[in-house]
């Protein structure tokens, strides 16, 4: 049957390595949506991180943020969905992993809150566009991400740990996974997020789709990252980019180019316009 929905990660796929969408990339997103293909933004963003170029596509109307906590409709303002973490949770998660060096940071309402130590090193990490994403979507707080937590204990969208090395990363989600109610997301090699339990990128494209009334495999989605498996094993065609990890690419029905070489155009002209 033809595809009926794409579902688009941003950060690697849509957006190219300088935070932009490509010229041949936007064409084929705007011819898709002219055939009543509907777009959905899937990504590992807060939603205030989501850049106004990306919202301003024309017929696009839902973003899954967060991995999947928080899905939004972005031309009536209404929140769909919010699978959001309990404050008493991630503070269970802070109080096992204190013990390891990282960047903490909590998101709620699409922001991010850290520590103003952790906010210095966040900073020095990145440049250009990244770092202006960091400086738009960041905010820091007085005393520990804890001591935030503690003093305003409403539910948060996920936390997202930058560990030093992937060995880190993987020694924190052994010792994490002890722990009941909560899932993880693995965006990047050195990168950990925890969300509530259930939630993914795939149960948030799931949710989307059921409500649009949208079967799995009329839905083809891309990404790159090991966090945008769960969408393309959902999808009837799942799509990874050229520089994805090659744990994605495996897990994908097709490899296409990379986010620099207009590789979302590709699928699209491929699988959606017939090209």
């Amino acid at each position: 049957m033809a595809i009926r929905l794409i579902a688009l990660d941003l950060d690697g796929t849509l957006l190219t390595s300088e935070k932009t969408i490509s010229p041949g990339d936007r064409a084929a997103v705007e011819e898709a949506i002219a055939r009543g293909v509907v777009v959905v933004l899937v990504t590992g963003r807060p939603a205030q991180g989501v850049p106004q170029e990306v919202l301003d596509l024309p017929g696009v109307r839902y973003v899954v943020s967060s991995n999947g906590a928080t899905i939004r409709d972005v031309i009536t303002g209404e929140f769909l969905l919010e699978t959001h973490l309990a404050a008493e949770t991630a503070l269970e998660v802070l109080a096992a992993s204190d013990h390891v060096p990282m960047i903490r940071e909590a998101f709620r309402a699409g922001v991010g809150y850290l520590s103003q130590e952790d906010y210095d090193v966040l900073c020095a990490r990145y440049e250009g566009a990244m770092l202006a994403y960091v400086l738009d979507t960041r905010q820091v707080v007085p005393g520990t991400l804890a001591d935030f937590l503690r003093d305003d204990p409403r539910p948060i969208e996920e936390l997202f740990f930058l560990t030093d090395s992937e060995e880190t990363k993987l020694d924190l989600q052994r010792t994490l996974s002890a722990l009941p109610g909560i899932a993880f997301a693995d965006p990047f090699p050195r990168d950990l997020e925890v969300m509530a339990g259930g939630i993914d990128k795939g149960e948030g494209l799931r949710f989307l789709l059921d409500r649009l009334g949208v079967a799995p495999h009329q839905a083809m989605a891309l990404g790159d990252g090991g966090s945008d498996l769960p969408m393309l094993r959902l999808a009837g065609i799942g799509v990874a980019m050229g520089n994805s990890t090659q744990a994605v690419k495996d897990g994908a029905d097709w490899v296409t180019s990379s986010c620099d070489e207009n590789g979302v155009a590709r699928a699209i002209e491929k699988f959606v316009l017939n090209k």
